[in-house]
Formats: structure tokens, sequence, C-alpha cells
């Protein structure tokens, strides 16, 4: 099999990930000779497709060589999720040590671990701690519903209560918002064991005829969906119910920050040939510049793996570097200024915290303003209104505003509550209060709210005085029919920032600034290519997608770049190179071939 029938069986298997059909991308895999197969990142999805179809082996076997060439979390992570498949604890706990040392605060480990634990049959209070210690650093609803199962098994009601009523309350709804329902429900007397059991056998029914694609292309777990109805039919009550809730859920794990490819909507039908061609010049683009860099007389391995530039090109480039911070100095504006001065008096880097949205003027300028009104004394309790289309980023401004909250001493935790106006006309917010304090609590679609949740929501303002943080999120024209309805909220509601359709030069400035808060380099060369990817994205993809692709683009080269950068270490530190390395720079190739 020859290397361009390899990159185009990769080509397809890729495609066809990015589909969802891992059965179709399996039948290409088992037609490939693995041995002639050296990418790494290309091994790293044929594993995933081994692990999907549950053939734990193979996967293991391929991430082993992956391993041995790049000890990177990513593989380390999932060598130890395939040994806990394989119910091989000790290599699990091996890797997971590893995975520990170069990603100590990944709140992934607290997962990992627990799942090794469970398999040794460790006691319910090791359980319940583990994940007491995951909900403390990051608050997932899966693992909220997981330790709610846990406290229900533990016998311990009242906490096991607590935690259903506190899914409820912060995811609002979805699946595992309507178990914890039922179990609280059963808890408090409002459904018996029959209507239970029927209850999770109507959820694991309706869970069943879903596309592993349309659930975040999860793993099928050991447990198959197929066989739930019969397992729960064979049970007579609850506690056996609950016991024999399928855990296929867990498999998202793979997909949650530890995707090698991820699927969002697939907006570019290109066929797989101009894809390969594609892929095929970038390589020859990336051989070239390695030429470059490393000089004619060096092996064609030694050139892939070294990755250095030469004296004169790293000259070049930080008179470049020089020359970039002057001009930005120059071009810095009034809002700039005051960004600056006010990080020094507050010991917070604010370009940290809004990096996201800095970069487009429009915004900064409203940011300056919003900042400033936040400061004042007399503001006690921020409400804020954050208006723009669907995908511009309003959640995010407003999980950034939260931690500036919170750096600032406004709120103590940097929690946020999301919530949509439907689901808040629904509830009491008076009887959460103690939940929601010194917490941000964002509601989107806002103009939905009706007069009683208003008024229970101002009722609540005033309970926490300088304790809460709410933000809405909306369209400007709803938000002013809202207005309309209830003026009282235009007087309360001040601090408003509009987050406006993103131009191809704001996108292109946003992947630039990315790159930069994240201390990369670019390569003059990756330049010209990045700028051709961010007008594609814009060309070809809805508006609604577009900044999100613009994040995984990011994300995506800094990952290739680290993958690469591991591959090169050893080499280095054998030719006591080390000191020579310009470690985090992205080149042509660690952009991604699609998007």
């Amino acid at each position: 099999m020859g290397s361009y029938e390899i990159i185009v069986k990769t080509e397809e298997i890729k495609k066809r990930v990015q589909e969802g059909d891992y059965t179709s991308a399996q039948i290409i895999l088992d037609t490939l000779e693995l041995k002639k197969v050296k990418n790494t990142s290309d091994m790293s999805l044929m594993a995933e497709v081994f692990i999907y179809n549950e053939r734990y082996e193979e996967a293991y076997e391929l991430l082993l060589k992956i391993y041995h060439k790049s000890k990177l979390r990513k593989v380390l992570y999932q060598l130890v999720w395939v040994c806990i498949k394989r119910k091989n604890t000790d290599d699990a706990i091996r890797y997971l040590e590893e995975y520990e040392k170069i990603a100590p605060k990944d709140f992934y480990k607290y997962i990992l671990r627990y799942k090794i634990d469970k398999l040794l049959g460790k006691p319910y209070d090791v359980l319940i701690e583990t994940l007491k210690t995951l909900k403390e650093t990051e608050y997932m609803e899966q693992w909220a519903y997981e330790l709610a199962k846990l406290y229900y098994k533990a016998g311990m009601e009242k906490e096991c209560i607590k935690e259903c009523s506190d899914i409820i309350l912060w995811f609002g709804e979805g699946s595992y918002v309507e178990k914890a329902r039922i179990l609280k429900a059963y808890y408090l007397g409002e459904a018996d064991k029959e209507e239970i059991i029927e209850g999770l056998k109507k959820r694991a029914s309706e869970e069943t005829h879903h596309s592993k694609t349309e659930e975040n292309q999860e793993f099928g777990d050991s447990d198959k969906n197929s066989n739930e109805e019969e397992l729960y039919q064979n049970r007579s009550d609850s506690d056996n119910a609950f016991e024999q809730e399928t855990d296929k859920d867990e498999q998202n794990l793979m997909y949650e920050d530890h995707s090698f490819y991820v699927d969002d909507t697939n907006e570019l039908n290109e066929s797989i040939l101009p894809e390969s061609i594609k892929k095929d010049v970038r390589d020859i683009m990336a051989s070239d510049l390695q030429k470059d860099m490393v000089g004619e007389g060096r092996s064609e391995e030694k050139q892939y793996n070294t990755g250095l530039v030469t004296n004169k090109e790293l000259a070049e480039l930080e008179v470049e570097d020089e020359l970039y911070r002057l001009l930005e100095e120059e071009n810095m504006d009034e809002d700039d200024l005051f960004l600056e001065k006010l990080s020094e008096d507050l010991s917070i880097e604010l370009k940290e915290v809004f990096g996201n949205f800095l970069p487009v003027k429009a915004i900064k300028k409203q940011l300056v303003k919003s900042i400033e009104i936040i400061l004042d004394q007399q503001t006690k309790t921020t409400l804020m209104i954050i208006t723009g289309a669907a995908g511009s980023g309003k959640t995010t401004l407003a999980k950034d505003i939260s931690v500036f909250l919170n750096r600032i001493g406004k709120l103590k935790s940097p929690k946020v509550a999301k919530i949509s106006a439907d689901s808040l006309n629904k509830i009491d917010l008076m009887q959460k209060k103690d939940a929601l304090r010194d917490c941000c609590v964002v509601i989107e679609q806002a103009s939905e709210l009706k007069k009683p949740a208003i008024d229970k929501l101002l009722e609540l303002i005033e309970y926490l005085d300088g304790e809460i943080a709410v933000v809405f999120e909306e369209n400007k024209k709803n938000m002013n029919k809202l207005f309309r309805e209830c003026p009282k909220l235009m007087d309360l509601f001040k601090n408003r920032i509009h987050l406006p359709s993103y131009t191809k030069e704001d996108l292109l400035r946003i992947v630039y600034a990315g790159f930069r808060l994240q201390e990369y380099r670019l390569h003059p060369q990756t330049q010209t290519v990045i700028r051709d990817l961010v007008y594609e994205i814009t060309n070809q993809m809805k508006p609604e997608i577009q900044l999100y692709k613009i994040q995984q683009l990011i994300m995506s080269s800094i990952s290739a770049s680290d993958q690469r950068l591991g591959k090169q270490l050893t080499s280095l530190v054998t030719e006591g190179r080390l000191g020579e390395a310009n470690l985090q720079w992205i080149y042509p190739e660690d952009l991604p071939v699609t998007l």
C-alpha cells in the first residue's frame, strides 16, 4: 500500500468520523496496513475508531506506539481510558500517575480516578469523596447525577435530595435533569417504585433511539443500550433499577476537550480528493519549510524531528516581533491605555480575562464602559444585558464577566448558573436563594420572562444585595420588547454590551490574539495559511458557528504544535540542543486540514 493510498483512506476515515459513521470508518480502517501509518495524529484518530467499536486490544496496541513516540496528555488520557475498559487497573493507575504529573490541574484526573476505584470495588465513601472534589473543581451534570446515585446507594437520603435539587437548579433541562427529578420524586414520595422504574425505562428507551452522534458522539459502553429495557424488566424495585442504570454516557469523556476530531456541523461539502490534495500541498510546504530551517545536509528524519529555526531567521523574526510590539504600542487607543492601567491597579491581567473580545474594537469600547460601571462604588449588584445573534459569544462573555467579578472580590465564586427564561417562569427563585448566593445567574432568551418570574427575580436581587450578579442574554429586538412590557428593567439593567456580527478582519484579529494569549508565535508562512482558513470560514460557514470554528482552529493548531514538539524532544535532549529549541511555534503543518 503506497503512501498516497494511506493518505486518501485516512482522510476518508476522518470524514466518516466527522459524520458519526464509525461503522464505515472501521471497515476502511480494517483495509489499512497500520504499520505503515506514521503520523501520530492519524494513529490517534484510528485508536478512537477502535475504541468506539469496542476493539480495545487493537486500540491499546496502537496507543502504545504513539506513547513511545509522544507522551502527551491526550495520549496518556486515552491509554488510561482503554486500560479501564480492558479492566487492567495496574496499567490504568500507572498511566494515570503519569497523566497527573503533566496535567496536575486537569479535573479529568478525578473522573479517571473514580472509574478506576469503581472498577476496584472501592467503598461508597471513597467514590463519593472523589466526585465531591470533582464537583468543587468542575460542576458537570453527568457526574453530579452520578454523585446523587452514590448518595442513594449509600443510603444518604438528605444528601441525595440536595444533589438532585442542585442538578435541577443549575442545569434546568436535559436527560440528567429528568433522571434527577425521578430520583428526587421517589425520595419525596411523589412517585411510587413502579413509576420510578417506568420512568427509567422510558428514558432508556428514548436514549436508545438517538444516534451516538446526536449524543455528543459518545462511545458505547459495554452495557449496550439495546439491552437496557430487558435489564429493567427483570428488576422488581427501584433499588435494582438504579443499580442497573447504564453508564454509557461516561464514554463522552473521550470527546470532551480530549478529542482530536469533533464534528460541529460539517459545513464544508468538499470531496475527499480535493481534501487529500490540499493536505499534500501543506505537507510539501511543511517539508520545504523544514529544509529551510535545518539545512539541506540533515537526513529526512532529522529534518522532521528538529524543527529549529536558523539563527539568521530567528533574529529576523525577533526583529519582526519587536517591530510588531512597537507598532502595537503606537496604535494603542485610550481604551487600551485604560485597560493596561487598570490591569496594573487591580493586579489582574484583563487581556487574559477578556481576551476573546478585546481584539474587536467595537466590543472593547463597550467592555471599558461596562467595567467602569462594575467598579463604581455605588454599584453593589452587577446587572447586565448582553445582546447579539446566535453564536456571537454571549455566554462566553457572561462567563468572563463572572470570572472578573470573582477576581475583584464582588463575588466569592466564579460560578455561573445558566437557565432559560422559560424554565425560570416555572420555579420560585426565592426558594433557591442560598444556592444562588455569590453566583452569576445567566438568563437566556430573557424576553420570555413573565411578570411573576420578574418580580421574584427582583425580590432575589434585593435579598442578596451585592451577593449575586444577573446577566440577561437576548437579541436587541426582543430585549426592547421586554423593556416596553417592564420599564423598570430598563432602569435597573443599564450595563449593556452588544456583540455585533464579526467581519473577516475581526475574526483574523481574534485568531492572532488567541495565539498570543497562549504565548504561541506564528511563523510568517503560517500567517498566510491562517488568513486563507479564516476567509474560508467566513465565506462558507453560517455566522452562528464561525466564532466556534475560530476557537477550534486555535486549539487544534496548538494541540498539533504540542504533538510535534513531543516528537522532537527526545532527539533534542540526546543531541544536547534543547536550549536552541523555540518551543511554542505554530508552523503551516500544525494547522488543521479541515474545519
